[in-house]
C-alpha cells in the first residue's frame, strides 16, 4: 500500500501547469499508481475536483481542478492535490 500523502505530492509535481483531458489524466495516474483506481469528477458551488480512490492508497486523494474548453474539447488544469 502506498502512502497517499507522498503520492499526492508526486502527482502534483508532475501535473502542475498542465491541462488534461479526463483520458489523459487517467493515463498519467495509472502510469504512476500501476493499480486499479476510481476517478470521480465532482462539482460543488462552481468548484470542480476529482476524487481519486484506490485500494493501493492508504487514503483518498482530492485533485482540485479548473475547467477549460478549447475547440469544443474539455480540459482540466490541476490547481492542487491533497489527501482527502
Amino acid at each position: 500500500m502506498k502512502d497517499a500523502k507522498n503520492f499526492a505530492e508526486t502527482l502534483y509535481l508532475l501535473m502542475e501547469d498542465f491541462e488534461y483531458t479526463i483520458a489523459e489524466l487517467e493515463d498519467d495516474i495509472f502510469s504512476l499508481l500501476r493499480d486499479d483506481f476510481q476517478l470521480t469528477l465532482t462539482e460543488e458551488d462552481n468548484h470542480c475536483y476529482f476524487l481519486l480512490e484506490s485500494p493501493n492508497l492508504d487514503q483518498n486523494i482530492k485533485l482540485n481542478v479548473e475547467r477549460a474548453e478549447y475547440d469544443g474539447e474539455e480540459f482540466f488544469l490541476v490547481s492542487s492535490v491533497k489527501v482527502a
